[in-house]
């Protein structure tokens, strides 16, 4: 019986150290967010991708990655 106890006294100790390891691990990503959020500033919004100037590009290029993943999957 006394190893059951040493047995759950290990795996409660380290079930304990993984969740502080954790714990540390979060706080730390959340306090240099909190840093590099202060020097760089708010994020600059992103402009929007530019349409293309022929409008059956987009069609191209859906007929181009079909073709590449027919090519792929029909590969001996």
């Amino acid at each position: 019986m006394e190893l059951f106890r040493q047995a759950f006294t290990i795996m409660t100790l380290g079930m304990a150290l993984v969740f502080v390891f954790l714990a540390v691990v979060i706080l730390a990503v959340r306090v240099s967010a909190h840093i590099i959020h202060r020097i760089e500033g708010p994020p600059r919004e992103e402009s929007p991708e530019p349409a293309p100037a022929d409008p059956r590009a987009g069609h191209r290029r859906a007929a181009a990655i079909a073709a590449a993943l027919h090519r792929f999957r029909h590969r001996p």
